[in-house]
């Protein structure tokens, strides 16, 4: 019972300080939708050349053609390989100006779940975006080494489920080694997440520290309180798999209805609310983190 009234303290206390500091909800949102519209305008501007004087585009939302495929690969045959190195280029842009804002992000969340009362806000914010970046930057460098152990942990997991599960028919009834096999991706990639969370958390506590310093207290940290750190993290991961899977529901309702302007406008509602409720749900990730971090380094402090 205790841990459990603990957690829903991080939970509550970090949603609080996301709403005190909910422009940062926008920033986070604009984030987004900046970079989905940069990134699929070449896509957009390609596909409504190829397709945009073609009888068969009609019938690309309803079915798969593989022929459409084809004739856009041939299409554009000479310029495509411009435009995948284009969207490489753009993503790594995309991927670098997130690290740089995600400084920002937990800055001004430190600051609140320690009750700091400062202003300019925005001077802050892109103050801890410089200030915190080049660790950021090492902390994802970091992680994509975290994530390939991680894969291979999971081709292991898968290995030795498929010598466990062997020719049994009840197996591939059931699916259960499907279901597995899912469930341990799911737990590791989540896992690996929740290492670079309180890794960057311990960054903004410690940034004078050298850098591997700080990686050991953050994995120390996380051993440590593994029963706190885990339930938290999945726990908010659960809330969020119920988001997108009433989504997915209220989607897959409204796909069946007759397609009105009404309908449409709704959709496009539903799906910018989904974007802003993500927007809204990582930063409580990050707030509720940051107190439970908080909470149990004052606890760590008193008992010794």
């Amino acid at each position: 019972m205790g841990v459990i009234m603990f957690l829903l303290r991080s939970f509550t206390e970090g949603i609080s300080n996301v709403w005190a500091n909910r422009f940062l909800i926008g920033l986070m949102y604009l984030f987004k939708l900046g970079s989905s519209l940069v990134l699929l305008f070449p896509l957009y501007v390609m596909f409504s050349a190829s397709f945009g004087r073609n009888v068969k585009a009609s019938n690309l939302l309803s079915g798969f053609d593989l022929s459409l495929v084809i004739d856009f690969v041939y299409c554009w045959r000479k310029t495509l390989p411009i435009y995948l190195a284009t969207l490489v280029l753009v993503c790594v842009i995309v991927v670098l100006a997130f690290i740089f804002l995600s400084g920002g992000f937990w800055g001004i969340l430190r600051d609140g779940a320690k009750k700091r009362e400062e202003s300019p806000v925005m001077e802050r914010f892109f103050g801890y975006c410089g200030k915190y970046f080049w660790g950021m930057f090492k902390i994802a460098i970091l992680l994509s080494v975290f994530y390939f152990f991680a894969f291979f942990i999971f081709l292991f997991c898968s290995v030795i489920l498929d010598a466990v599960a062997g020719k049994v028919s009840l197996w591939e009834l059931t699916s259960a080694r499907m279901l597995g096999q899912f469930l341990i991706g799911l737990l590791l990639f989540f896992f690996v997440n929740m290492v670079g969370d309180y890794l960057r958390i311990s960054l903004i506590e410690n940034p004078a520290k050298r850098f591997f310093r700080i990686v050991g207290r953050a994995i120390k940290f996380v051993l440590t309180n593994a029963t706190r750190t885990l339930s938290l993290y999945y726990s908010l991961s659960l809330v969020s798999a119920a988001a997108i899977f009433i989504y997915l529901e209220l989607t897959e309702a409204m796909s069946a209805m007759p397609p009105t302007g009404i309908l449409i406008l709704i959709t496009f509602l539903i799906q910018q609310g989904l974007v802003i409720f993500s927007s809204f749900y990582r930063l409580v990730y990050y707030s509720s983190q940051l107190v439970l971090f908080d909470s149990l380094s004052r606890a760590e402090a008193y008992a010794t």
